[in-house]
């Protein structure tokens, strides 16, 4: 009976887990590391492989501690790529670095007889207090920033919708206005029409007993007149006369000092 001894903790830094019998089905296994970023900001990785035994001679022939290598080489892996981000590349690609480690290096695991379905960080901290408190503020500032746009970009939003409905109004009211000048238009034409038409039949009307135009003419004038005096007169208004509007004269008949006054209205 082979016993094999695999490394067991987070950190793989104890190589006392000894079997007897080996487990085929996937299962998930945690690590936890330290790596340093382009900057020179260490921090502590965690997170988990899905993985399996798929071929267990292969497995035996290359090693004795199968999570032990796993680990370590994912380790190493993940230094070098970290190795070459800075905090903020990292913070923002840290899922794609993770993809990147084991999907690169399948090789590796093959020979060794074990499957990586998937490896995924699940957290990162940093290693030192002092720079935690600094990447809690840098994350803070961050999400202060991410809100003030996120309010920005609202407002913005309101400020667009009150444009385009002012634009909206003023259109309906461009329309609104070319509608009433279209209607006032149609009915100057109309009261026009039938001032023509009121014109044309007076004048026809009269022919026979005035033939002259101009004659007939002065008279249309002279009602013209006299409707705007009655307009004039429904309003309570009152009306002066000039001496140029009134015909006024002074005579002396009988010799003596009687007068007399005419007067006529020229309409």
């Amino acid at each position: 009976m082979v016993e094999l001894a695999w490394s067991r903790g987070r950190r793989r830094e104890r190589r006392d887990l000894i079997l007897k019998k080996i487990d085929l089905r996937p299962t998930f296994m945690s690590f936890e590391f330290n790596c340093r970023t382009a900057d020179n900001v260490e921090l502590v990785l965690e997170g988990t492989f899905f993985w399996e035994v798929v071929d267990l001679q292969a497995m035996y022939q290359r090693t004795w501690d199968t999570t032990g290598d796993v680990c370590s080489h994912a380790r190493s892996k993940f230094i070098e790529r970290v190795s070459k981000a800075t905090l903020q590349e990292f913070m923002r690609d840290f899922n794609r670095i993770a993809e990147t480690v084991h999907k690169e290096d399948d090789d590796f695991y093959r020979s060794r007889g074990v499957l990586i379905h998937s490896l995924e960080v699940s957290g990162y901290r940093c290693a030192e207090s002092s720079t935690a408190q600094i990447l809690q503020q840098i994350i803070q500032e961050t999400t202060n920033r991410m809100n003030r746009r996120q309010q920005q970009e609202s407002e913005n939003e309101w400020q667009l919708l009150q444009i385009k409905g002012d634009i909206e109004e003023e259109r309906a009211k461009t329309e609104l206005l070319s509608v009433q000048v279209e209607n006032s238009n149609a009915r100057a034409a109309m009261d026009g029409l039938a001032e023509a038409t009121r014109v044309q039949s007076f004048l026809q009307g009269i022919a026979a007993d005035v033939p002259d135009v101009e004659k007939r003419i002065a008279l249309w004038n002279v009602l013209r007149k006299k409707d705007a005096l009655k307009e004039v007169c429904k309003n309570g208004a009152r009306l002066y006369y000039t001496p140029n509007d009134v015909n006024l004269s002074i005579e002396d008949r009988s010799g003596a000092c009687v007068s007399e006054t005419s007067s006529a209205c020229k309409l």
